[in-house]
């Protein structure tokens, strides 16, 4: 039975992971979180399932408020937003969020702490700061653990990998480019060493807050649909690999003007 509620009980903690806010975009000024907020309902409707639901409840509510349900897995945290779904402002779309359907079940240990950087390195030329700094993921797929991320690292080897970092010194997200290589002169492909599960888990200090994202994070990263996908890559292609499984890709939340 203590499987079954497990299994209920993450099957139940899902979400659209927000990704990326436009800046000036509807979405702007709710001051949604990059990587930490998941959209779980909008108008009073979960959003359990992977389908068309949300982009339909955006469409129904074009220049109208729409009311937005939104955990925050790092606080721990719910809250209300409500934001108005229009295209009358500068970009494309109608909200300005880039999303993918993920799950938030035991967010707390899916990140890799940066425990140290040789000088030199991959790492330390992308800026990455020991102790304080944490992988998250990427647009794709979360570091649920160092496999997962140095999976990710083995298959970009000598190319730009943007991942998600957050501090515990800005209590920031924020994007850095990292270029992976075995020549750089140094041991491994990164040059810096990570830590994970309890020990690393985030300082208690930064769970009693929301987070913040950094000047100029905004839009997908890596994502196959750029920025702002039409509709029919929209919510229904973003997580066809289902929840609990954080490998779909991310995907615009609006649907594309007619």
């Amino acid at each position: 039975r203590a499987m079954g509620n497990a299994a209920s009980q993450a099957s139940e903690q899902v979400g659209y992971r927000v990704l990326g806010v436009q800046a000036n975009s509807p979405a702007s000024a709710c001051g949604l979180v990059p990587f930490w907020d998941f959209i779980v309902a909008a108008d009073g409707v979960p959003l359990r399932t992977l389908d068309a639901t949300f982009i339909e409840l955006i469409q129904a509510s074009e220049d109208k408020p729409l009311r937005l349900s939104v955990f925050n897995c790092k606080a721990g945290s719910s809250r209300e937003l409500t934001l108005t779904p229009s295209r009358k402002w500068p970009g494309e779309g109608m909200l300005g969020v880039t999303i993918r359907f993920d799950t938030f079940h035991e967010a707390h240990d899916n990140l890799c702490r940066i425990l140290d950087v040789e000088p030199g390195s991959p790492a330390a030329l992308a800026g990455l700061q020991p102790l304080s700094d944490y992988l998250l993921g990427t647009a794709e797929l979360v570091f649920k653990n160092p496999d997962a991320l140095f999976g990710v690292v083995r298959q970009n080897l000598e190319v730009p990998l943007e991942t998600y970092v957050y501090s515990t010194e800005s209590d920031e997200v924020r994007v850095v480019v990292i270029m992976p290589s075995t020549q750089w002169g140094g041991a491994g492909c990164l040059g810096a060493s990570v830590g994970h599960g309890y020990l690393h888990r985030l300082p208690s200090r930064c769970c009693n807050s929301l987070g913040k994202s950094s000047a100029g994070l905004c839009g997908a990263l890596n994502s196959p649909f750029g920025m702002n996908g039409p509709s029919a890559a929209g919510v229904g292609a973003a997580g066809t690999a289902g929840p609990g499984a954080p490998g779909a890709p991310a995907a615009a939340a609006e649907p594309a003007a007619p």
